[in-house]
């Protein structure tokens, strides 16, 4: 184009382009850019472990307990790294409804997925059972119904019932009575596949490790493992303290040698099921199996669960020149050389 006036071309001024379409334009590559990155990164977090950690944390989620708090309970017991990627995650897969409240044992190299899987019906992949010392099979019975493993009776049939439970193809069917052979320890057990059979094996093979050291000693000792059991279960129940379980164990096994009535009160607590309330002269005037201050001799079996202490002291007694002991109540114990003694003890100290 040329100018009337003076014949000149013109040239036309090249059009600038749009600050804000060009940074508009930007801002949408920011975007997608960092959309990919961030949901890469958050789908890192949803299929990898959480660390390689496999260390069993243990935590309880309480009826009620907002999604974010135990969001944050994860995060705290180093389960999670990104708290926000789980929420995501969880919401993603329409998960966060499901989660139960429950005792759970859960490991700190599980992916989100296992962590929702573990949390989702009040059972983790491992729940903790803790088997007191001293317990009996009723007794532990009632715990494993208590973590919703078991119908109630189901773990102490398996023990009794062969149509229940057949151990004929494992050593522990060379065991007439189980009671003592279980040993009370913690434990991790499946909570979707749990079983009476297995748990019962476990716990006797695992009295039968912890005795396997002790095999000389027990063979020396003259004593018969059952014997041995069962005195181990008597002095897990009358001792206050592990201190005093080596002595007690050589009072009642020179009381048992010399054919003096052992005077075990927890034999007949044991029979009774009465291990809290007091007890009577009643309770103790028929010669029934577990009554050993009539019988002498030790009960038929044993009276709960000894622990290792206990297992130990059976195996090796401390003898001492005692033949007598109680307690008084505080729980100190007092022992006594002859019957006169013991009595001027009951008269000083109950």
């Amino acid at each position: 184009m040329k100018d009337p006036r003076s014949g000149r071309r013109i040239r036309r001024k090249p059009r600038q382009k749009s600050r804000f379409g060009y940074v508009l334009l930007m801002l949408i590559m920011l975007v997608v850019v960092g959309g990919l990155w961030f949901y890469r990164n958050l789908s890192n977090h949803w299929t990898q472990p959480n660390s390689s950690d496999p260390t069993l944390v243990e935590l309880t989620i309480r009826p009620g307990t907002p999604f974010n708090t135990i969001v944050e309970t994860l995060h705290n017991n180093e389960l999670i790294q990104s708290p926000f990627a789980f929420k995501v995650f969880g919401k993603r897969n329409n998960l966060v409804s499901k989660v139960q409240a429950g005792d759970y044992s859960l490991p700190r190299d599980a992916t989100y997925a296992e962590l929702f899987e573990a949390l989702q019906d009040g059972q983790s992949a491992q729940i903790k059972v803790t088997i007191p010392e001293g317990y009996t099979i009723a007794q532990i019975d009632q715990v494993l119904t208590n973590k919703g493993l078991i119908e109630a009776g189901d773990f102490e049939t398996c023990t009794k019932d062969a149509d229940v439970c057949d151990f004929s193809e494992h050593p522990i069917g060379d065991v007439l009575f189980l009671e003592g052979y279980l040993y009370p320890d913690t434990y991790y057990v499946s909570g979707r596949n749990f079983s009476s059979y297995n748990f019962v094996t476990q716990l006797y093979n695992t009295t039968k490790n912890r005795l396997d050291p002790y095999a000389e000693a027990i063979e020396s000792s003259g004593r018969s493992l059952s014997d041995i059991i069962i005195m181990a279960s008597l002095i897990e129940r009358e001792a206050a303290n592990e201190a005093e379980m080596p002595v007690i164990a050589g009072v009642l096994w020179k009381r048992l040698d010399e054919r003096i009535h052992l005077g075990v009160d927890a034999t007949t607590r044991y029979e009774l099921n009465a291990w809290k309330r007091p007890l009577y002269t009643e309770d103790f005037i028929q010669p029934t199996p577990y009554n050993t201050r009539k019988n002498y001799g030790l009960p038929p079996t044993g009276i709960g669960a000894p622990g290792m202490s206990a297992l130990v002291a059976a195996i090796q007694p401390e003898a001492s020149e005692w033949y007598y002991y109680l307690h008084d109540l505080t729980g100190q114990i007092h022992y006594g050389r002859t019957l006169e003694e013991h009595n001027a003890n009951k008269r000083k100290y109950l």
